[in-house]
Order: C-alpha cells, then sequence, then structure tokens
C-alpha cells in the first residue's frame, strides 16, 4: 500500500471515529439529563440515524478542512516539505492548523499539487 493511501485510509478512519464518538457522547448526555434506561439497545432506525448523522458530520468537518486549507494557502502559511508524510509543513501561527492537516492527510496529492501551484 502506497504512504499516501493508508494516510488517508487513517485520516478518514480518524475522521469518522472522531464523528462518532462526539456524537455518542452528545447523546449519553441527552440520555441522563432524560432518565432513558441505559438498558434499552435501540431500534435499528435510531441506530441508523445516529449512523448518518455522524456522516453528516464527519463530511461537514472535511469541508471546514477545505475552507481552512484554502485560507492558509492564501495567508501563505503552508508550505512544501520533506521532513514529514504528507509533505508540507504549517506555519506555527496558523489558527485552524489541525483542519489544515487533516486536510493535508486526507487529500496529499492534492494538497501538494495546490501548495507547489500558488
Amino acid at each position: 500500500m502506497q504512504t499516501t493511501l493508508s494516510i488517508t485510509l487513517r485520516a478518514h478512519a480518524v475522521l469518522l471515529s472522531a464523528s462518532v464518538t462526539v456524537l455518542t457522547a452528545a447523546c449519553l448526555c441527552i440520555v441522563l439529563l432524560l432518565h432513558v434506561p441505559l438498558g434499552h439497545p435501540g431500534t435499528f432506525g435510531l441506530r441508523a440515524t445516529i449512523f448518518v448523522i455522524a456522516v453528516l458530520g464527519a463530511l461537514y468537518v472535511r469541508h471546514r478542512a477545505s475552507c481552512a486549507f484554502s485560507a492558509a494557502l492564501q495567508a501563505r502559511q503552508i508550505g512544501l516539505s520533506d521532513v514529514n508524510a504528507n509533505g508540507i509543513s504549517i506555519s506555527d501561527d496558523c489558527p485552524h492548523a489541525w483542519l489544515v492537516q487533516m486536510y493535508a492527510e486526507l487529500y496529499p496529492a492534492a494538497a501538494r499539487r495546490q501548495i507547489a501551484s500558488r
């Protein structure tokens, strides 16, 4: 497996698992506030709804990462580097560095191409 493919797969897995974790924590808070019994496993429809909301959350974060990458690119806060696996370096004063890093890991070839073309 190529390095960029493994980085992309890892980034997608982290993004989806983070979305599911945040959604699960929110659902747990709602369950505790409404005093719903925790032993109830829920219906398939409820589980499917939670999964769909998690996927929508992941898509939203991907969009925000794309916007953050574009803003960092315009502000010249990122550049090419051979130090790390995804091939970019991010300035320390970049306000949304974690989103820029996520975009670079989700789309490594596109990120390097965009940086090189500016």
